[in-house]
């Protein structure tokens, strides 16, 4: 399904309203800081108002028989002294008294850390006054908790800018989040491998295009999957009918073998038949669990059965000596495990596993040579290892040996054993939360550990 025609604007758009509209909201919010702090009562004086009003008030100052705060804006303070000095009367904070005649005598302009002096002479007498050069409140009870207006109007509006932004900026950043929803879905639903829904539409042109993009890819893949399916449908069927083709010849194998038991033959005639009939037997065990996997019917019933170890590696040993008859290989056991060990688990899964082991051994083991199984427990850990007097592994199989359809024409792969039996083992190790590692001997041939933690209790 394609995508719906919609109106859809570009991010760059937006964007660039977004910036005008920030511009005009700016613009604003600058006049209305200056109404309220330029023309309202709770406004500010200039930086220099108070100098301004001396200036203006100068002649009377200098003249009037008294000096007053009327003269003299809120801000200011003053003292009268005698041409000696004496302090005569004034609003002087005490430690402006003498320091004000002092600077005054030494020609200083300020006095404090941020106030300026001017003086005035009078007659028989010195005017000193105090003033800020800098913006005041006009509120005096602003005045006195902020000394410094300007310094407040800088970082209440640097303030109000923050929170505009933010605002403004979380305002775009959810309208354009509700765009990206339909995004963020579809990839949810591919994630979930539900091929078979709407990507849905964006007001955004770029996110259609990606949306765009997405429902071709969603297309291309279900096609794909659909494709994959028949396939693996095909090979299932291919399977099975190979699997029901090959139980017959070895339903055949199997009553022959049977027959024969029943002739006069040798104790060691007897040996070999009863190989191939457990052979035989494992086999038809193989074909029937291949038959169920490709029929999604697997049986788990024996996933969780119990084993026990001895018997176990017991088995393994005579499957060993079957198949190292021809090439009279001996299979030597060593085994450091109690009697009433047990492991939790599929046998047919495990004994396949170690199986593919031994086969790579004795595939790859010189004649009349031995192959070794150790076994025993460490630290709650089933550890059995099977060495071979082989060429041993190479750099390349001891690294990449365990990856499927791994293959080389070095060594231990003359026929092309390691394109799925170390994968295969490996993968039901892991199962068991186990390892399988790769060395070699000190003496050159190869060696396979497995290492199974046994469950407590």
């Amino acid at each position: 399904m394609g995508l719906r025609k919609s109106k859809s604007k570009m991010l760059r758009t937006i964007f660039i309203k977004y910036i005008l509209y920030l511009g005009v909201f700016l613009t604003t919010l600058m006049l209305v800081n200056y109404l309220i702090f330029g023309i309202s009562p709770i406004g500010v004086y200039p930086a220099n108002y108070s100098e301004r009003i001396i200036q203006k008030n100068y002649d009377e100052l200098k003249n009037s028989p008294k000096v007053n705060m009327d003269l003299l804006t809120p801000m200011c303070s003053f003292g009268v002294y005698s041409e000696a000095g004496d302090f005569l009367y004034g609003n002087f904070p005490v430690k402006y008294i003498d320091k004000g005649w002092g600077n005054y005598r030494q020609g200083k302009n300020t006095i404090g850390l941020s106030d300026y002096i001017i003086s005035i002479e009078r007659e028989e007498e010195v005017l000193i006054i105090s003033y800020p050069l800098s913006m005041q409140f006009k509120n005096d009870g602003l005045r006195k908790t902020l000394p410094n207006a300007e310094l407040t109007i800088i970082f209440s509006f640097l303030f109000q800018l923050l929170v505009l932004i933010i605002l403004w900026s979380s305002r775009l950043a959810k309208s354009i989040n509700s765009e990206l929803r339909n995004l963020l879905n579809a990839v949810e639903k591919i994630e979930e491998q539900n091929l078979d829904f709407d990507v849905g539409v964006s007001s955004i042109e770029d996110i259609n295009l990606v949306l765009q993009g997405i429902d071709m890819m969603k297309n291309s893949l279900k096609a794909a999957l659909e494709e994959q399916w028949n396939l693996e449908q095909k090979k299932k069927e291919q399977i099975s009918a190979l699997a029901h083709d090959v139980r017959t010849p070895l339903t055949i194998v199997k009553g022959n073998v049977g027959l024969l038991k029943e002739t006069d033959v040798t104790v060691e005639q007897k040996k070999y038949c009863n190989y191939i009939e457990n052979s035989s037997i494992q086999m038809e065990e193989y074909l029937q669990r291949l038959l169920s996997i490709t029929k999604e019917e697997v049986d788990n019933s024996k996933s969780n059965s119990i084993i026990n170890i001895r018997s176990f590696i017991d088995s393994l040993k005579n499957q060993g000596e079957a198949l190292g008859e021809m090439k009279g290989i001996n299979i030597t056991c060593n085994i450091d495990i109690e009697e009433g060990l047990y492991l939790r688990g599929n046998e047919i899964e495990l004994e396949r596993a170690f199986m593919n082991i031994i086969t790579n051994a004795v595939n790859f083991s010189q004649n009349n040579s031995t192959i070794i199984i150790n076994a025993n427990v460490k630290n709650r850990n089933l550890i059995i290892e099977i060495k071979d007097q082989g060429k041993g592994f190479s750099e390349k199989i001891l690294k990449y040996g365990k990856e499927q359809f791994f293959m080389e024409d070095e060594s231990r792969t003359e026929a092309g054993h390691h394109g799925l039996g170390l994968y295969i083992t490996n993968n039901i190790i892991i199962n068991y939360n186990g390892k399988l590692i790769l060395s070699n001997d000190e003496n050159g041939g190869g060696v396979v550990r497995v290492i199974i933690p046994l469950a407590r209790g």
